[in-house]
């Protein structure tokens, strides 16, 4: 018996003091009982439960696999600046502590990130637990975004010279002197695509000073680039996915003005850019 990973995570993920989930060890069934069900329906999951029981095993809640300790320790993994400040208090508070957290996280335009983050720790959790239970378990691959820092720096000039079409060396050195600048600098915000253990997809913002005006006060405009993709992924609708990552990322930053050049209509216009003359532009709406 083998089990999609996925439905572990999912009940592991739905389980409260109230909701209970198990797990029949031989069938790959997952039961669930839930305290609030009318009698009659929990008579009968607990009559299941009852003929099945030496098969069993009651799977851990979402308490068990750390909840709270995840979002502290996403926490304490960001940057100094007023959204982990801000998310340190809504920890801090007492009662409605993950209900201020959401709050504070689509406040500071975090809410893709925490997920990532979040996905990655279940995942693990629900992998040790299998192993320890000695569940066989498979991973059905699935799109997972990441943003990249210094150490994808090799990563990005591959995919660079696969968006260019360049096949020698020819500019590697300018490619590592360019990406390991803009990502130490922060002007810099690219988005890899992972799928089945390799990179499918990126796309990146950059943000460039130019004189300061009415429209942009401190002078920085955003410029997509570095987007490339699997031929066999085109059309599936992760190049949107990934230009609305960048735009929240933007609006995060506090930085309206959006530009693309050279990108087709099909990826601009579903995703709120309106062309002007050879440039897409969108402005976004700031809190």
């Amino acid at each position: 018996m083998t089990i999609d990973l996925d439905e572990i995570i999912d009940a592991i993920q739905g389980g409260t003091s109230r909701i209970e989930y198990y797990l029949n060890t031989r069938s790959g069934e997952i039961i669930m009982r839930d305290d609030t069900l009318p009698p009659r329906e929990l008579n009968d999951i607990d009559d299941e439960i009852d003929k099945y029981y030496d098969s069993l095993i009651l799977m851990p809640n979402s308490r068990d696999a750390g909840e709270v300790r995840m979002m502290r320790q996403f926490t304490w993994d960001l940057p100094e600046g007023q959204a982990k400040e801000a998310l340190e208090a809504a920890l801090n508070s007492g009662k409605g502590l993950y209900r201020r957290f959401k709050t504070v996280l689509k406040n500071y335009n975090l809410e893709n990130m925490w997920y990532e983050y979040e996905d990655d720790q279940y995942v693990q959790f629900a992998r040790d637990w299998c192993e320890a239970n000695e569940i066989a378990f498979e991973e059905v691959p699935k799109i997972v975004y990441h943003h990249a820092t210094r150490r994808d720096v090799e990563q990005l000039i591959t995919l660079k010279k696969k968006e260019l079409g360049v096949e020698d060396d020819s500019l590697d050195f300018e490619l590592n002197r360019y990406f390991s600048a803009q990502l130490r600098n922060g002007a810099l915000y690219q988005i890899v695509a992972w799928w089945k253990n390799k990179i499918v997809a990126t796309g990146a913002i950059a943000w460039v000073f130019t004189p300061p005006t009415v429209e942009l006060p401190d002078g920085r405009t955003g410029f997509l680039c570095n987007f490339w993709i699997e031929e066999e992924l085109k059309g599936r609708g992760y190049e949107q996915e990934i230009i609305k990552r960048l735009l929240e990322e933007s609006r995060r930053r506090k930085l309206p003005v959006v530009r693309a050049y050279g990108m087709a209509a099909d990826l601009m216009e579903p995703t709120g850019f309106v062309k002007e003359d050879d440039v897409y532009r969108t402005v976004l709406k700031l809190k």
